[in-house]
This record gives structure tokens, C-alpha cells and sequence, in this order.
């Protein structure tokens, strides 16, 4: 059984070093970012601002690397206060995520 735990724990060395290879992932903010969005699905920006502490030009300039590598999806939204932004994760960056944070 050792053999085989010791197995597991070589593949999700390897798979994880895969996953910090993406430029995108070398930023422990935009990791904090997905796992908030692990977490709820969709935020509003203004929410990540909030719980990042980032600034509103900080904070876009993360998520424009984070959907160019295809781990969220931005959307504006129309309400009654405006259009405001809001993030998906993707599919994508859920796997990236459960790979980043296993079990």
C-alpha cells in the first residue's frame, strides 16, 4: 500500500508542477482568485476586490491572464446600478483548481 500512496503522491507532484508551468498560475493572488471561485462559481469583481485587496486595474489585469488562459470567463452584466463585471470560473479552471488543491 505504501508503494502505491507513494505513486498517487509522485503523480500529483508531476500533475501540479504542470499546472504552475502555465504562466498564468505563477501568481499566488490569481491562485487565490480561482480558489475563491472554486468556492462560489461567480463573483462580482467588486467581490474579488474585496477579498483580494487588490485595486480595480490590479485586479483586471489578473483576470485578463486568468481568461486568456481559459480558466474564467468575465461578463458584463446590465442591472438597474449599471453594468457591472462579473467572473465565472470555467470548467477548466475547476480541474486546474482540484489539481492545484487535491483531497
Amino acid at each position: 500500500m505504501r508503494e502505491d500512496s507513494g505513486l498517487i503522491a509522485g503523480e500529483t507532484i508531476r500533475s501540479l508542477n504542470e499546472q504552475l508551468g502555465d504562466p498564468s498560475l505563477k501568481s499566488s493572488t490569481r491562485i487565490l482568485m480561482l480558489i475563491l471561485l472554486t468556492m462560489n462559481k461567480k463573483m462580482s469583481s467588486v467581490e474579488l476586490r474585496a477579498l483580494t485587496g487588490l485595486g480595480k486595474g490590479s485586479l483586471e489585469n489578473h483576470l485578463e491572464k486568468l481568461e486568456a488562459a481559459g480558466f474564467v470567463r468575465m461578463r458584463n452584466v446590465k442591472s438597474f446600478g449599471g453594468i457591472h463585471q462579473t467572473v465565472e470560473i470555467t470548467e477548466k479552471g475547476l480541474k486546474s483548481c482540484r489539481t492545484l488543491l487535491p483531497d
